[in-house]
């Protein structure tokens, strides 16, 4: 027999490659083919090391023998903690990029960048209608490998799913999308990937096709044969005995052939090819010398001493590549289920097989491979898996986890009829507590309700002698009183004494140094007034909406130290002179949490932020007359609407300019200007009448902005420069009378100063540049920025960047030199914006959130909304922003100081009786 083998036939963990000969051909290989062919959404969610990657190599290599164009993401190469929305979508857009060689067709950095008022989605939505449809025309299959990594993502990425559904809704309407079809492959359930349970018209699983990857079978694992053939005579029959430990799992299989080459030393003398023999059955070989027990004669012997030696015993050092680790990883996972999923697979070792009835613990253990579907049944994958995940193990694991295990252990025993083993007292409290939230084993649900249950008839005993006990209770209170009143009245002359001597000791001090200890005592108050404001807004935060109760007493905290705030800052008008502002924070989160809570019934809070479909689509702009209570939106749906502080309509027209990025009132407020996609600026009045048009920058114009005085007009784009135009006696075409160029890449922004004796433009590589009114730079400012605003206050002659990372600064304008930087909330800033007063700052991030600060760097309010946030805008009086909202949606939100938080505070609770005795204390 030759025993010289190619060790390398079989390979254990990664994909194989195409003409690999030891590639297992399955019904999965048909199944994924045909259906990605004829079109239809296919996942393949099953547990690690199934051949999922092999599977995908093949059925792509299919595909493109048949002009198919394929791309492969594996998308945990993009990361998941602490990536970004932005930073995830851009990655797959940019290996898309790639796989399809769309690099000279687009430059996606500039194309994404350009595009920055859309969501993340919404702009890989766009680019695979408008970039890799176009481009390419043959069908497309997209295959997203490695999607149970989505899970491990700081935000939720149902947008994702919901996107690969859209694309087989547009086939109703667009035919083009009829090319396109994905793949998923992973390590989940479609449950565990939705994170939104209620969003079930958005997942695509309910309109895909499940790929079932079951183990080998006989018949399939075939080409493993040749492997073995060189070894023995009977390379099926070792075959068939791999697969009886194995239960043909992929990895396993080929792991155990492999192993069987490097230990030539345990080859039996194997008799020719005969009958299988039943699992259990002696085999017909017989030892060929009495009393050799040791010696392996048969196949069995030989794969089961390779299996106990090489695989099961110490499995620990010799589970390289990891299998068994990452199955045990899964097993013993610490969360609410790990009870009942130990209970369940300990079940299943106990009675062999189970109904499945698809709970979340089924889900868990069959995505942990130890379990698999057959028939009807549920059952242990394969001995291996037995051996190593036994009864003991998990029997000792259960007793580490539960309080009550040697307890429940006994009851079980005794047919569940030992009361003493019932617990009682601090062992049932801890027992539940331990419980609570947790899904757990029926054992263990009965064991704790008859606990409880003899705790309740223990309790009935003992409440005839509770009540004679409280007459003597009574009676014992009423002693205590009076002892109580005298050592009152004991304590008091104590603190009499007591605070003479420090009254003395406090005049020697201020003797000393009256203004340090002034300095002092304003230092500690505010650091009191601030922690307090701290407690109130972290109680409120804390507790779910529908606790009113705590939600009212950390309102009743936060007016306390509101009001010793105000007593603190006096006549003090500047909100950067507040030496605390915590409470402002904790009263404005905290009423908006009640306002919430009381939307469903009559509030007695005034209403504080209204809302209103502007757009379809994103509001891309939003604007504040700065003469009339009006405002302007303007959305990626090409439209420019006119609305009132009540979000009633008053004018609306189409720009024609494919989509507006940007709007902004005149001065004067008696026209509008609008930036648009189609490289135009145009100038309306207010009824929509097209006053100019002007052009000079190439491409989408991404931003304007007016001069103080409204004679000038900048624009800038994506063409690397900016321009300025004179808007008197305007042509209805006019070309710009300054060119700005210079930049690298497309222009964010551009800025007048208040005054309008110079601009400021900020590039697609956050650059700061300052330039005068001739277009000559004066200044780059030393740092990256990716939003910029000025102050409308001349006085203060100040304007504030904020980079992406989230950190503001405060510049002076007529040094342009850093006067003060402070580090925002943001994970991901995108936008910032001053108040008309020039005492706030807006602050925009990914977060669905506005902030606002004072110019020393504290919080004074937080909006939350439901949307991304695009544009936020202030209006004249600085008593309100409104926000464009990713989706259509405007925002006209209030915005109050101290006085106004307080009134409302303390008005709120004239309608709670409960509170009258402490809030006529707090409030007066």
């Amino acid at each position: 027999m030759n025993f010289t083998t190619k060790p390398s036939y079989y390979q254990v963990g990664g994909s194989l490659t195409n003409n690999a000969p030891n590639y297992v051909k399955r019904q999965a290989d048909d199944d994924l083919y045909n259906g990605l062919k004829a079109g239809e959404f296919c996942y393949v969610l099953n547990s690690r090391q199934m051949g999922k990657s092999s599977l995908q190599v093949r059925t792509i290599q299919r595909l493109r023998n048949e002009g198919i164009a394929c791309a492969a993401i594996d998308i945990s190469e993009i990361g998941n903690r602490g990536v970004t929305p932005e930073q995830w979508y851009a990655g797959l857009l940019r290996i898309l990029e790639n796989n399809f060689n769309l690099s000279d067709i687009v430059n996606v950095r500039t194309w994404w960048r350009d595009r920055n008022f859309l969501t993340p989605v919404q702009r890989l939505s766009e680019f695979i209608e408008t970039v890799l449809l176009p481009n390419i025309s043959s069908n497309i299959v997209i295959f997203i490998d490695e999607i149970d990594s989505i899970l491990a993502l700081d935000f939720p990425a149902d947008d994702f799913l919901a996107l690969i559904r859209s694309c087989y809704n547009k086939r109703a309407n667009n035919s083009e999308f009829d090319r396109l079809t994905w793949a998923l492959l992973g390590v989940a359930s479609p449950t565990d990937l939705c994170r939104e349970q209620n969003a079930t018209t958005n997942t695509p699983f309910n309109i895909g096709k499940a790929i079932e990857l079951t183990g080998f079978d006989e018949t399939e694992a075939q080409p493993l044969a040749a492997g073995l053939a060189e070894l023995t005579d009977s390379p099926n029959q070792v075959l068939r005995e791999v697969l009886y430990w194995t239960g043909g799992q992929p990895f396993l299989t080929q792991k155990l052939c492999k192993l069987l080459l490097e230990n030539p030393q345990l080859i039996p003398n194997l008799p020719a090819p005969a009958a299988p023999c039943q699992r259990g059955e002696k085999d017909a070989a017989a030892p060929s010398q009495e009393g050799e027990k040791d010696k392996i004669n048969t196949s069995k012997e030989w794969v089961e001493k390779v299996v106990r030696l090489k695989i099961v015993e110490n499995w620990e050092t010799q589970d390289v590549p990891e299998h068994l680790s990452t199955i045990r990883d899964r097993l013993f996972k610490e969360n609410q289920r790990i009870v009942r999923r130990l209970g369940l697979y300990q079940q299943i070792l106990e009675q062999a097989e189970i109904v499945p009835d698809g709970s979340a613990e089924q889900m868990e253990l069959r995505l942990s491979g130890l379990i698999v579907k057959h028939g009807e049944k549920l059952t242990i994958s394969n001995p291996i898996y037995e051996a190593v995940f036994n009864k003991e193990l998990i029997e000792q694991k259960l007793e580490n986890l539960s309080p009550y295990s040697e307890a429940i252990k006994l009851w079980l025993n005794s047919s569940c009829e030992d009361d003493s083993q019932l617990l009682r007292g601090d062992d049932l409290q801890s027992a539940l507590v331990w419980a609570a939230g947790k899904s757990l084993r029926n054992e263990d649900f009965q064991f704790l309700t008859v606990s409880q249950k003899v705790i309740l008839s223990d309790q009935n005993q003992l409440l005839h002698s509770a009540t004679l006990e409280t007459q003597k209770a009574v009676c014992d209170a009423e002693k205590a009183l009076m002892e109580a009143d005298s050592a009152k009245q004991k304590a008091k002359q104590w603190i009499r004494i007591g605070s003479a001597v420090l009254a003395a000791s406090l005049v020697g001090a201020i003797g000393f140094s009256t203004l340090a200890y002034q300095r002092f005592k304003l230092a500690q108050a505010s650091i009191e007034i601030e922690q307090n404001g701290s407690d109130a807004l972290l109680l409120a935060v804390s507790q779910k909406t529908e606790n009113s109760e705590a939600l009212s007493e950390a309102l009743l905290r936060a007016i306390a130290s509101g009001k010793r705030l105000k007593t603190l800052v006096k006549n003090k008008h500047k909100l950067e002179e507040y030496p605390a502002t915590r409470p402002l924070l904790a009263l404005q989160v905290i009423l908006d949490k009640i306002s919430e809570q009381q939307q469903t019934k009559a509030s007695s809070l005034p209403q504080t932020k209204i809302n209103w479909q502007a757009h379809k689509g994103a509001v891309t702009s939003i604007s504040f007359s700065p003469t009339r209570k009006i405002l302007a939106t303007a959305g990626i749906d090409d439209r420019v609407r006119i609305w009132n502080f009540s979000g009633q309509k008053i004018a609306e027209w189409k720009a024609l300019q494919q989509s507006v990025n940007m709007v902004n009132f005149s001065p004067n407020g008696k026209f509008l200007a609008t930036a648009g996609r189609d490289s135009t600026v145009k100038l309306w009045n207010l009824s929509g009448k097209n006053i100019s048009q002007l052009k000079g920058i190439q491409g989408s114009v991404t931003s304007i902005s007016f001069s103080p005085e409204g004679k000038l007009l900048a624009a800038a784009g994506i063409d690397s420069k900016a321009a300025i135009w004179k808007l008197s006696n305007l042509p209805k075409l006019a070309s710009p009378s300054v060119q700005i160029p210079g930049h690298n890449g497309l222009v964010r922004s551009v800025n007048f100063s208040p005054k309008g004796d110079f601009l400021t433009t900020l590039d697609g590589k956050s650059t700061v540049r300052i330039w005068n009114l001739s277009g000559k730079l004066k200044k780059i400012l030393p740092l990256q920025a990716i939003g910029l605003s000025f102050s409308s206050d001349q006085y203060q002659y100040r304007f504030a960047t904020v980079t992406l990372n989230g950190k503001v600064a405060l510049w002076d304008m007529s040094e342009k030199e850093l006067v003060n930087e402070f580090q925002t909330l943001h994970f991901d800033a995108k936008a910032i914006s001053f108040s008309p007063d020039g005492e706030r700052l807006a602050t925009v991030g990914i977060d669905k959130s506005v902030r606002l600060w004072n110019l020393a760097g504290r919080q004074v309010a937080q909006f939350d909304f439901e949307e991304n946030v695009v544009s936020v805008s202030w209006s004249r009086d600085g008593k309100q922003i409104a926000v464009a909202g990713s989706n259509g949606t405007v925002w006209l939100r209030q915005v109050e100081g101290l006085e106004e938080l307080l009134k409302q505070s303390c008005n709120f609770f004239t309608t709670q009786p409960k509170y009258f005795t402490r809030v006529s204390t707090i409030c007066k």
